[in-house]
């Protein structure tokens, strides 16, 4: 299966440390905000319980459209990356396939495990993934490429596909037409700390690593239903939300909780999910 029987090094993509004593609070928040690399390791060291409540699973359709196209059953070998809490790997093992998860957060591996004991794991970045060549018939990666270096990730990514391996790239996007969602994004600032923008075609990218074939991309739309205090744990489960000092965080969750307040339950959150799907050239 070629899991590591020993640990193994994971690389620059570990929870990152809070912030020194003494440091400004503010400045501090504002350099992580800057810095895509430390704020996807800050923005996740803690609160994965909180973002196995609230953020959205994966439609039946996305999950088809993966599962074909990368030929996924059972004892297909996959590599789930960055796998989070389990979102995506809980319905890749559903199919029988022989699953290993890796994810660097220790906090996203402790729920990983509450929540699907049994599945192998390791604290691994997409840069450093401890297999031998050729180990997997297939790799997915959900809600997380855009955290990555890609062309060294494109490249481990290939290096441990077998002949013929596959790849996908999948996103829920929230869909910012509908104006709940607008107003949503508008209160959270999501517009301006995204860390990457919305729509991007991340198809050219895995084109430019020159290492995997045609890019198929594919849009699906669904809906998630949440009441008022999972609305407002979405956005508290948000990276850049995270690493704010309190005052300001609380401040961001105030404004997103007296929008809740003023709509129905249960509130339909609209989504695109995006999805990249391609084989080794």
């Amino acid at each position: 299966m070629g899991v590591p029987t020993h640990p193994a090094p994971i690389g620059p993509g570990v929870d990152a440390p809070g912030p020194a004593p003494g440091a400004d609070a503010d400045a501090d928040a504002d350099a992580t905000l800057a810095d895509k690399a430390l704020l996807g390791r800050s923005g996740f060291a803690a609160g994965a319980d909180r973002y196995e409540r609230a953020r959205p699973g994966y439609s039946d359709q996305t999950m088809d459209h993966v599962l074909g196209a990368l030929g996924i059953g059972p004892s297909t070998r996959v590599l789930d990356i960055a796998a989070g809490t389990d979102k995506l790997t809980r319905v890749l093992v559903a199919t029988g396939a022989s699953v290993v998860a890796s994810e660097p957060s220790a906090s996203m591996r402790t729920t990983f495990a509450d929540v699907l004991p049994g599945t192998p794991q390791v604290g691994a970045t997409a840069e450093y993934l401890p297999f031998a060549d050729g180990s997997f018939d297939a790799v997915t990666v959900a809600q997380a490429f855009h955290w990555f270096d890609a062309p060294r990730a494109l490249a481990e990514c290939a290096r441990i596909l077998g002949t013929g391996g596959g790849l996908a790239l999948v996103w829920n996007e929230r869909d910012e037409s509908d104006p709940v969602v607008a107003e949503l994004t508008r209160l959270s600032k999501w517009d301006k700390h995204q860390p990457y923008p919305v729509g991007m075609d991340f198809g050219a990218v895995i084109d430019a690593s020159g290492a995997f074939g045609p890019v198929d991309r594919t849009m699906f739309r669904f809906t998630q239903e949440v009441d008022r205090r999972t609305f407002v744990e979405q956005v508290e489960s948000r990276s850049y939300i995270a690493v704010l000092p309190e005052a300001r965080r609380r401040a961001v969750l105030d404004d997103v909780a007296a929008l809740a307040a003023g709509l129905d339950e249960p509130i339909e959150l609209p989504y695109i999910a995006d999805i990249f799907c391609a084989r080794l050239a």
